[in-house]
């Protein structure tokens, strides 16, 4: 860690998310506590473009800011001996297990329905819903190339959503059948 940082650079840096980590030697943490803050701020401006829900990862941006906020503030008041414990880790250790069995089938199948939901939503308002009126308007069927990318990335949602519903499960029904035998 930084032996003697500077106390305007200290509060300038802790503003960004990472870059106080960073300025205080702490380069995984920061880099990936970075990382996360501008993931969330792609993911939010990327999916609001495509009508999906953006405005759940804008919600996640002062959550990451807030929490990397606070994280940092944690290290300029350390003693000398503390610091000098202190480890360069990412925000999310290495090897984090996840729960499994039916802890984790019902995140899958929560994760597949928003899925399944966001894609729907994405058909119903972006294609269906302008499509049809322009159709009945105007009965252009160009307006259906135009709207192709749209089509095929709402299907493509809820394809992954029912994936992640009905993938581990019919792994285990063979498993089990295996079992059996």
């Amino acid at each position: 860690m930084h032996p003697n940082p500077n106390k305007f650079l200290t509060v300038l840096f802790s503003f960004v998310p990472g870059a106080g980590h960073m300025y205080f030697g702490l380069m995984r943490r920061g880099a990936s506590i970075m990382a996360a803050f501008f993931a969330c701020i792609a993911a939010a401006a990327f999916l609001s473009s495509m009508g999906l829900f953006g405005y759940v990862f804008g919600l996640a941006i002062p959550v990451v800011w807030f929490v990397a906020f606070f994280d940092f503030w944690r290290y300029p008041r350390l003693t000398p001996e503390e610091k000098a414990l202190v480890q360069d880790d990412f925000f999310l250790p290495q090897g984090v297990s996840f729960p499994g069995g039916a802890a984790m089938r019902k995140i899958r199948i929560g994760a597949g329905i928003l899925l399944i939901l966001a894609g729907a939503q994405q058909l119903y308002r972006v294609f269906l819903w302008e499509f049809v009126n322009d159709f009945l308007h105007s009965q252009r069927l160009i307006n259906l190339f135009h709207r192709m990318p749209t089509l095929l990335g709402g299907v493509a949602v809820i394809l992954v959503g029912l994936l992640l519903i009905f993938w581990k499960s019919r792994q285990l029904k063979k498993e089990a059948q295996q079992y059996e035998k």
